[in-house]
């Protein structure tokens, strides 16, 4: 005998309809509504001629300048660090200075370091497999390659100059500061340094502000007489070939005036090159 069971179902709560998917979502539907989108607008308007797609007109990005590579060159004492100072502060180049490098390097105690000194106080050049690899690595680095650089005191011969050539490094602009041999010397050693502040002080032509930083100052150990006349005469050596290989991009400079009036010709020489590549440059030719 068949038995039938009536199931009742227990009153429900009222409830509210459920929310629309466009009121609420989670990552998961933002994900899904982003990639049905264009879809549903293509079927929503293929019939309808008054929706027109934005047209957007493609334009080239224009190329930034690359920035300034100069190199700056002159026997000891010539001028070239103070010049490399009021360079960086107008253009905002990095300054390099291959003789702080090796400084740096002979300060750490290191094996190259050792070494190098050796070479220096003989007031002979650094063998290439030192100092090469040191600058190469400074022009590498990130605010080098994106401020440009000022390349202080190097390359010191054709080789050198020959092994940053092959690295890719070429200057814009080759800068050379002549000096008379005998300001040369006097320069060298009246120079003083500040182990505190890194500063160079002459005795004679920019002394040290206060008794303080006077009493605290150094000399460096190849500024003395002898040093000076030895580095001066490798200088003469190598200058010629050195000079060959950037015979093209280069300005010959008398560093014996005053600093501003050295400067006002290097700045000129700068700001005439900028023009030129400016007057040279793509959006200056299609505008």
């Amino acid at each position: 005998m068949a038995c039938c069971v009536n199931y009742i179902s227990p009153p429900r709560a009222s409830l509210s309809p459920p929310p629309s998917r466009s009121s609420f979502s989670f990552p998961g539907d933002a994900v899904h509504s982003l990639l049905r989108e264009p879809a549903l607008l293509l079927r929503r308007h293929s019939r309808s001629p008054s929706i027109v797609a934005p047209r957007f007109q493609v334009v080239a990005a224009e190329k930034a300048e690359p920035p300034l590579k100069i190199m700056i060159s002159g026997a000891p004492a010539s001028g070239k660090g103070t010049q490399c100072e009021l360079i960086t502060q107008k253009y905002g180049l990095v300054h390099i200075s291959a003789g702080d490098l090796l400084r740096a390097e002979i300060a750490s105690g290191s094996g190259n370091g050792k070494l190098a000194k050796e070479y220096m106080e003989k007031g002979q050049l650094v063998p290439d497999e030192i100092v090469v690899m040191m600058v190469k690595d400074r022009l590498s680095q990130t605010d080098s390659q994106q401020n440009g650089w000022l390349l202080d005191g190097y390359p010191r011969s054709s080789s050198q100059a020959t092994a940053l050539k092959g690295f890719g490094f070429q200057p814009d602009l080759f800068i050379v500061l002549e000096v008379p041999e005998d300001i040369l010397i006097e320069r060298v050693v009246g120079r003083r340094l500040d182990p505190i502040t890194g500063k160079i002080y002459h005795l004679k032509y920019s002394p040290p502000e206060t008794e303080e930083i006077a009493a605290r100052l150094t000399q460096r150990f190849d500024d003395t007489e002898e040093k000076a006349k030895l580095r001066l005469k490798t200088h003469n050596q190598n200058v010629s070939d050195v000079l060959s290989m950037y015979d093209d991009i280069t300005i010959k400079i008398k560093g014996n005036r005053s600093k501003e009036e050295v400067f006002a010709q290097i700045d000129t020489a700068l700001s005439k090159m900028l023009q030129q590549r400016n007057n040279t440059s793509p959006s200056s030719l299609s505008s």
